[in-house]
């Protein structure tokens, strides 16, 4: 089977797998104390911290927060921003192409009294940004951008938004899910970012593992976010429960590859990508159009519509030869917000499909289309 659906989640890296077989013997707890195996357990979660940190350019890996995934990382993040601020009717400011783990938290948030507003994109998915500094105010908590869209690519540019957000004298948070390890990202880049949120599972670790990047104030504390889950002291007092030892390492292996071999990665997922298309378009011909014709989206990440195809019936019909989706995994059952958000009509949509590559493919396995 051809597996194109690498935004949904990847599979686990045999170096990622190595490390972490190798940490299963190292099995005590990081917050225990003085004996053997909780000292070599805390030198290995914290080596682990440091490659997260590392391929951010955190300035310190105290600012790496360790989650069960990035869904947990942004309900922190908005929760927790929200619970912290002293403002009585706040409000939170996001893209009208989220991922749901940003957008249905804020739609559940604003049933407690918490104003969101959305901001709109243009058709290639890139946020107003004229629109965004009208809409941040004093009742502003904070600005919450995706930094690469899960469904169409779209990478946004996140200088301007934290320059926006420096002029405003606002924080913000980017979820860089779907960034991390096919664009550079180096938070010393940023002032106003004081959030950022990404996973291992995208990136050929386990999953059940993420974070939430804090940046530190002048004093090295985190302000402006409370907890989640209490019950315990770890993770700087922001993520209450005993570590994931072997997971956490994993994700630190996976983040020091997706580092060391991002040159190699970024040339493969064009030359499949390119590949991919090629094919479609001796298969399908006029038929065939791709939806993120974007000059700025990540390579790899195709959404194509297949005009005449029903999306799910096609899916259905493939899926012995080829595994691919209809958009977000994480929203399967709804028409994509996020196309129609960029344009597409409701016909377009339904004849939309997700392939998303992995660098770890070879040619020949691009064959499987033509079966098609």
């Amino acid at each position: 089977m051809l597996y194109l659906d690498n935004a949904a989640t990847t599979k686990i890296n045999k170096e990622v797998l190595a490390a972490m077989i190798d940490a299963f013997d190292v099995y005590g707890n990081t917050e225990a104390k003085f004996y053997l195996q909780a000292e070599n357990a805390k030198k290995m979660v914290a080596n682990a911290r440091s490659q997260v940190g590392h391929i951010i350019n955190s300035s310190n890996s105290n600012e790496i927060i360790f989650t069960s995934g990035a869904t947990e990382a942004n309900n922190l993040v908005l929760r927790g921003s929200v619970e912290a601020s002293s403002i009585k009717k706040g409000k939170i400011i996001i893209s009208a192409i989220e991922h749901s783990s940003i957008y249905d938290t804020c739609l559940n948030l604003q049933k407690h009294g918490v104003d969101i507003d959305i901001v709109p994109v243009d058709a290639t998915g890139q946020v107003d940004l004229q629109e965004l500094e009208k809409l941040i105010d004093e009742a502003t908590i904070l600005v919450s951008i995706i930094a690469v869209n899960n469904e169409i690519g779209t990478i946004q540019d996140l200088k301007a938004i934290d320059n926006i957000c420096v002029k405003k004298g606002v924080v913000w948070h980017t979820d860089a899910t779907q960034a991390i390890g096919k664009i550079k990202i180096d938070v010393q880049q940023f002032d106003s970012l004081k959030f950022l949120t990404f996973t291992s599972h995208k990136i050929y670790g386990p999953k059940g593992i993420g974070c939430l990047y804090v940046r530190n104030d002048i004093n090295g504390l985190k302000t402006g976010i409370t907890p989640l889950l209490y019950g315990g002291e770890q993770e700087e007092n922001l993520r209450a429960g005993t570590l994931s030892n072997e997971l956490i390492v994993g994700f630190g292996k996976a983040c020091e590859i997706a580092e060391r071999d991002f040159e190699i990665n970024q040339g493969r997922l064009i030359t499949y990508e390119n590949i991919i298309q090629k094919k479609l378009i001796n298969k399908f011909g006029s038929n065939y159009t791709l939806n993120n014709d974007f000059p700025k989206r990540i390579p790899g990440l195709l959404n194509v519509r297949l005009c005449g195809y029903n999306n799910v019936v096609l899916l259905k019909a493939i899926s012995p030869i080829i595994a691919a989706s209809t958009g977000s995994a994480c929203a399967v059952s709804k028409p994509s917000r996020v196309l129609k958000a960029v344009g597409l009509s409701d016909d377009a949509i339904s004849e939309s499909l997700r392939l998303s590559c992995s660098p770890y493919l070879e040619e020949k396995d691009l064959d499987e289309i033509d079966k098609l």
